[in-house]
């Protein structure tokens, strides 16, 4: 008989990508939470409207379920709009929609049934973090409840803590390439000197499916990230060259400036920035212990992700 693994944001940008791998597993039945209505052609896809802010909705779709995979993210990350709610926010979206799958599987009384709760976290949420300012940093905040909410609730877990997450049809290194291609000088918010350790999406994904009822990985968390460390300057660098574009300048707009702009620009639908978003870009995170390969998938350099991930 074939388990049932819950995915939700299985119509997101990474989410997608897990949904595509897992289809090649036929040991397992799929059951993705959306909030709009999906058909789907594939018998072993079941699509479950339901909303992450909703318990109730939660606790139906966790009935039946064996692994809980979690990936989903507010529309307009990184840009909170608290203004249109608390769903626009990292903490009314990323740390209660956690809470309120953990308690969901706990009122269904399915904790002892689930085998692994699968979180994508993300770098900066450990104690690798330099500056904690908790008014600034909301995003750390959400990360850290919501994986406290998944640790004490004795399901077994595995958490990963990618770095930036890039590939076909993500929100941040696409218009990277766009600036690259089209403008006459690349942007780079703050000084540059922000460290980064690019991660492929498919690599990501891969992680996640190699990860599945692995014991080795239960109860861990994995920091992700290739190596070596570079910086938002260098990214740009790579960015430029792999375009044929070296040659335009890069230039640096200063932190207070751009979050000056922020203030204004928030408000514009489908903005890039915020204040606060200027931060989430500019943040001082240093991953630890990472390594070239995780659990079996060598992680690509910037180079050859941005080539075989499509994006140029």
């Amino acid at each position: 008989m074939s388990k049932k693994i819950l995915l939700i944001g299985g119509t997101g940008f990474i989410g997608k990508t897990v949904l595509d791998k897992l289809l090649h597993l036929t040991s397992y039945q799929i059951r993705i939470l959306s909030r709009s209505k999906h058909k789907s052609t594939d018998s072993r896809i079941e699509y479950f409207q339901g909303d992450l802010l909703n318990l109730n909705d939660l606790i139906a779709a966790v009935k039946g379920v064996d692994i809980v995979i979690q990936s989903a993210q507010f529309k307009g990350h990184p840009v909170e709009r608290p203004w249109l709610g608390a769903e626009y926010t990292y903490l009314g979206f990323d740390a209660k929609a956690t809470q309120n799958t953990v308690k969901a599987i706990e009122y269904s009384q399915v904790t002892n049934n689930i085998k692994q709760y699968i979180y994508l976290s993300g770098a900066g949420s450990g104690d690798n973090f330099k500056n904690t300012s908790s008014k600034q940093y909301n995003w750390t905040k959400a990360k850290q409840i919501a994986e406290s909410s998944i640790k004490d609730s004795g399901i077994p877990f595995t958490i990963f803590r990618p770095s930036w997450v890039y590939g076909k049809g993500d929100q941040s290194m696409s218009k990277f390439i766009l600036f690259a291609k089209y403008l006459p000088v690349f942007p780079v918010i703050g000084d540059g000197k922000a460290p980064v350790n690019p991660v492929c999406v498919e690599d990501l994904a891969q992680m996640i499916i190699n990860s599945l009822e692995n014991q080795e990985v239960q109860n861990k968390i994995i920091e992700i990230g290739s190596l070596p460390e570079m910086n938002m300057k260098q990214v740009a660098q790579i960015v430029l060259k792999s375009v044929g574009a070296s040659h335009k300048p890069i230039i640096c707009h200063p932190k207070p400036l751009m979050k000056l702009a922020g203030i204004f620009a928030q408000f514009i639908p489908f903005s890039p920035i915020s204040p606060n978003s200027v931060e989430f870009l500019t943040m001082d995170v240093h991953l630890q212990n990472l390594k070239e390969e995780i659990l079996g998938v060598k992680i690509k350099s910037l180079e050859s992700g941005l080539q075989e991930s499509g994006l140029i």
